[in-house]
């Protein structure tokens, strides 16, 4: 189905806009919502760069905006992006092996499982031991530079080693950033590093949207969200499987 030019970068501009916005209200989503219909909008490679790029954005913009010192967990931190390493190896690897249908398939079952992971992790009864740091940053990072959709292993870690909040968001967000360099080099290295042509008004997309999820967070408090970050993020799936059976 062809999109005139200007109708897609403008309905690309609404999705990175809220995205980055309930990213700001949840501390969690930003690539669960903006990547089924990225990938199936603009292709999976595209894809993944262009949440890359904006995500990072958006990622410095909830630092700089804390109204208080950022304080990650350093050793979470450093185990969660050691162990990624070669996990983003081998998702540059699955971006060139899986053909367009199969990942757009896969990445509505990664949002779909990172749903239901979200529901059983607000319970937080379980403390679990540091060596699941292994298998959670080998399957962030196989993720990250598979799909862009690094988080959930890593949240579902944190969620259960007994982190704050405000701690287990700037540990997220740090561990982001520590990738970064890592994921552009795989995916630069396996020859799928392809940037999306209109990315710049994208990141203002993702500035504004941080900015009016910070007030909204600060505002009234993210508890009231989760119930419709999860409902879209459901339907986001939907949506990117919705997106196949017809195109």
């Amino acid at each position: 189905m062809q999109v005139d030019g200007a109708v897609l970068v403008g309905a690309l501009f609404g999705l990175i806009f809220v995205s980055a916005a309930l990213q700001s209200l949840s501390g969690f989503g930003y690539a669960l919502l903006s990547a089924p219909l990225l990938t199936a909008t603009i292709g999976g490679a595209e894809a993944v760069s262009t949440i890359i790029i904006t995500g990072t954005v958006c990622d410095v913009a909830i630092l700089a905006m804390r109204r208080s010192v950022p304080r990650p967990v350093g050793r979470e931190a450093w185990a969660l992006a050691g162990w990624s390493v070669p996990g983003m190896l081998v998702g540059a690897w699955l971006l060139v092996w899986l053909p367009a249908t199969g990942l757009q398939v896969f990445v509505a079952c990664v949002v779909i499982g990172a749903v239901l992971l979200r529901v059983r992790s607000s319970e937080r009864g379980v403390v679990v031991r540091p060596v699941w740091a292994v298998p959670a940053g080998f399957l962030s990072g196989a993720l990250s530079t598979s799909t862009s959709l690094g988080g959930p292993p890593s949240v579902y870690y944190l969620v259960h080693r007994d982190l704050t909040p405000h701690a287990m968001r700037d540990t997220l967000v740090t561990v982001s950033l520590m990738r970064l360099p890592l994921s552009i080099a795989a995916l630069v290295i396996a020859g799928t590093w392809e940037t999306y042509e209109y990315w710049p008004p994208l990141v203002v997309a993702a500035l504004l949207g941080q900015l009016v999820g910070s007030r909204a967070f600060h505002a009234f408090g993210s508890s009231r969200y989760e119930r419709v970050v999860l409902v879209l993020l459901v339907t986001s799936a939907l949506v990117s499987v919705a997106a196949l059976l017809i195109g």
